[in-house]
């Protein structure tokens, strides 16, 4: 224990007032039974997490500022969940992250044997289990890790696990996740992983820049590459508003590293988000500023969106042996210059 947190202990009764966790279970309408845990790092972060729904964070206040977009459904317990065609959305709160995956993501499809792989897979509307916390010290500085397991896992099929850990520092204004997907089966399993974050208003709105280098950017739909030239810009919203989807190839430093940026100048607020390009080497951009669904998507992932998904000819997702596993860190910091 370092000689400075010594010190700072010595004007706490309890660690809740340096970085302060509320652990709870939500009540009423389609939202009862969720579990979550709302942290506070002690300087300008506040993040609700849902263990309930796949250890996902559901909303981040920075500076007292929401920063991501958050889904008329709100919160849905994940009994509520139907994996038939487009009913995922009914349980899409959006959020700050909604983790998709891991055998399936993008449109909806069915299997040979006529299993039903609903929009981005199951692994958002499945609970953590064996949640935990804990507080430590990181270079001296006190901090705080939530965990949790969740499983995507049946007989005759699949039998992956994603355990996930959040690092929060006090009064650093940073989300650190480690992702680590396991494949417990004895034969090889090909697996689906996509990072789906959001962001929302007072963040995202006319002005707002998005940075970072593509070395390629392709439209997903003849409707986005009519605005092809725009795909940069932040409008006001408007209705309606067909939603825009580009492929990007984002640049990677030496080691392999990837980052962006989403800045609000007026604001003074912002978010970077850094992770490595080499395991997650494909890149969408979900720009949707429709009235009332003004949301701007910039989501890493393993595979591309729209290429041949698990079990179909082509599909060139990652494959983890038996009792394999692969780990993937992502560090999400929120700023206010750039």
């Amino acid at each position: 224990m370092s000689e400075n947190y010594k010190k700072i202990l010595e004007y706490v009764g309890d660690e809740d007032q340096l970085i302060s966790l509320k652990d709870a279970v939500i009540s009423g309408g389609f939202a009862e039974g969720v579990r979550m845990m709302e942290v506070s790092n002690g300087g300008n972060l506040s993040v609700t997490v849902l263990p309930g729904r796949c250890m996902d964070i559901y909303q981040v206040r920075y500076k007292g500022k929401n920063m991501n977009y958050l889904a008329p459904c709100g919160i849905v317990a994940p009994e509520y969940y139907d994996a038939q065609g487009l009913r995922w959305l009914r349980n899409f709160f959006v959020g700050m992250l909604t983790t998709c995956g891991l055998q399936h993501t993008g449109t909806p499809r069915v299997t040979e044997d006529g299993e039903e792989l609903g929009l981005h897979g199951r692994m958002a509307n499945t609970p953590a289990e064996n949640v935990r916390y804990e507080r430590g010290l990181k270079d001296g500085v006190p901090s705080l890790t939530l965990e949790g397991t969740m499983r995507e896992a049946r007989i005759f099929g699949e039998n992956l696990s994603l355990h996930r850990k959040i690092d929060f520092e006090y009064e650093k204004d940073s989300i650190v996740i480690t992702d680590i997907i396991t494949n417990h089966g004895f034969g090889d399993r090909q697996f689906l992983y996509a990072l789906h974050l959001n962001y929302g208003y007072p963040l995202l709105e006319e002005g707002t820049k998005l940075i970072f280098d593509t070395l390629e950017t392709k439209p997903r739909t003849d409707e986005a590459a009519k605005y092809m030239d725009t795909w940069r810009e932040v409008e006001e919203p408007s209705y309606p508003y067909p939603e825009r989807c580009y492929f990007h190839k984002i640049a990677r430093d030496e080691e392999g590293n990837a980052q962006y940026t989403i800045f609000n100048e007026k604001r003074g607020i912002g978010v970077n988000v850094q992770y490595n390009g080499n395991d997650l080497p494909y890149f969408t951009e979900w720009k949707m500023l429709g009235k009332g669904e003004y949301v701007m998507g910039l989501e890493p992932m393993n595979d591309f969106l729209d290429g041949p998904k698990i079990g179909e000819e082509g599909c060139t997702a990652p494959v983890l042996g038996p009792l394999e596993s692969k780990v993937y860190v992502t560090r999400i910091n929120f700023i206010d210059k750039i």
